[in-house]
């Protein structure tokens, strides 16, 4: 395809997400649906990436601006916001949800790599400012060059979960079956909290330097939170 065939592709995905009118929210507003990413860049490179994704969630169309360092020591250092709402009057109790994540990935060999990680922040507009907090780990998997199966626990303090202090675990997937074009990427939380259920993301590499994507959460059950649609753009230094 072309450059000019997949920019032109590129808006026409993007037309179609935004030209569907999501459903009102009715009744009390849901839990909050926070996010706990675990699958950091890991590209082992100096390179940034700026994230900008909206989620539409009961009749709300929210923002989530992440920018990303990853650095060839194995380091990844996150600051992402959550939650912003721009359109539909806001359909969760919490919001603006400000976080900062550090993870640290190890190469024990060519197909498996652990990862350990941390996310720490709190809710911008809330009175109490409570600290949300998750700690987890991972064993990363690499059955082929274009593909990874990641599994380990998590543990995620109660402000985060608004429930209790909740200890789980957390697995998923990439796949690329159109080398550096078309990503299929998915995370799943275990649990009945608010941060339990799975994510799955398509993902289309239009330039060498930047994506876009589309996907679905899926809520676990008596999590308290609902299906919702998401699409994104990403965009690398290099």
């Amino acid at each position: 395809m072309t450059f000019n065939g997949r920019c032109l592709f590129a808006l026409c995905l993007y037309s179609v997400i935004f030209s569907s009118s999501p459903t009102e929210a009715k009744g009390s507003k849901a839990h909050p649906l926070k996010k706990i990413d675990t699958t950091p860049s890991t590209r082992n490179e100096d390179v940034w990436t700026f994230t900008l994704e909206s989620n539409i969630y009961q009749g709300t169309v929210y923002l989530n601006p992440v920018l990303d360092f990853s650095s060839k020591g194995g380091w990844d250092i996150q600051i992402a916001s959550y939650n912003i709402p721009v359109h539909g009057g806001g359909a969760q109790n919490y919001e603006w949800d400000s976080y900062v994540n550090m993870s640290k990935t190890f190469d024990i060999s060519t197909q498996f790599k652990a990862l350990i990680g941390t996310q720490n922040g709190t809710t911008a507009l809330s009175q109490t400012h409570q600290l949300h907090n998750v700690e987890y780990g991972l064993v990363i998997y690499l059955p082929t060059p274009n593909s990874n199966i990641h599994f380990g626990p998590y543990w995620a303090n109660k402000a985060l979960t608004v429930t209790t202090d909740v200890l789980g675990y957390t697995a998923g997937f990439s796949f690329e079956p159109f080398k550096n074009t078309i990503t299929v990427q998915g995370d799943y939380f275990s649990g009945s909290s608010n941060v339990s259920g799975a994510i799955v993301n398509v993902y289309y590499r239009f330039v060498p330097q930047a994506q876009i994507y589309v996907g679905v959460g899926v809520p676990e059950t008596n999590s308290g939170n609902e299906f919702y649609g998401t699409v994104g753009f990403s965009l690398a230094s290099k």
